[in-house]
């Protein structure tokens, strides 16, 4: 066989289309996680866009809810202020999980306290919210939920108290399992969050979690919820996009 005479097969730009091609595996990702953690007894919801998520989200919150919500960005990409306000609902503010520039920060999208008796006396709230809105770190493929937090506020949110329970993430949430998840948690999620609050930590020098020592770290509580915990009314939305950290 003379190789000159070899012909490579014609692709059309759609063959390249790489948004396409990312799309359709997020699609997979988030189905699969969907139908998993509806095995391990959450009620699961696919939002097949971010839009029709919201739509999603929004129809499980009742009239004149009391809400508290989990310092997330893909929260915030849904812009809900408005809407909730028009269903009457009161949202607890958040406190960008009270780290140590949480009082001084101006970043816009954030409510900053500047009272750390009224913070605790806020976050006391979340426990006792009609609807306690969260993202996740990590959703494994098989249906487990990971978070990681510094102080514990948004856990403990997420864990018992709340009439309702809402985790909303995108596709780009999910591992392949438990391990892959506190990887994606150390070496991902966090580093971002350290380049969001403008904290120079060893990770993002080293390009992986070093473990260290720092007080402002953020990996000091862990939750892994392997099912829906007994009697909870707990939602799970997987959106096939890329949100949040």
């Amino acid at each position: 066989m003379n190789i000159r005479t070899l012909k490579f097969p014609r692709l059309s730009s759609q063959d390249f289309n790489r948004d396409r091609i990312r799309r359709e595996y997020l699609v997979q990702q988030a189905k699969t996680a969907v139908k998993n953690l509806t095995k391990n007894n959450f009620t699961a919801h696919y939002g097949e866009t971010g839009q029709k998520a919201r739509q999603i989200l929004l129809d499980l919150i009742p009239e004149s809810a009391v809400i508290g919500c989990g310092d997330s960005h893909t929260l915030f990409s849904l812009d809900l202020e408005d809407s909730l306000a028009e269903k009457g609902c009161t949202v607890i503010p958040h406190t960008c999980a009270v780290n140590s520039n949480a009082f001084d920060d101006k970043t816009p999208g954030y409510r900053i306290l500047g009272d750390k008796q009224l913070t605790r006396e806020i976050l006391m709230n979340y426990l006792v919210a009609n609807v306690f809105i969260l993202s996740a770190n990590a959703i494994t493929l098989d249906g487990q939920i990971i978070n990681m937090d510094g102080t514990g506020n948004r856990i403990a949110g997420s864990l018992y108290g709340a009439d309702r329970i809402i985790v909303i993430a995108g596709a780009n949430k999910i591992v392949k399992d438990l391990n892959a998840g506190l990887d994606r948690i150390r070496d991902v999620a966090a580093q971002m969050n350290n380049i969001k609050y403008g904290n120079e930590m060893p990770c993002n020098k080293e390009g992986l979690c070093v473990d260290c020592r720092r007080e402002e770290r953020y990996c000091n509580i862990t939750s892994i919820i392997h099912r829906k915990p007994d009697s909870a009314d707990f939602h799970v939305i997987i959106i096939p996009e890329e949100l949040g950290f």
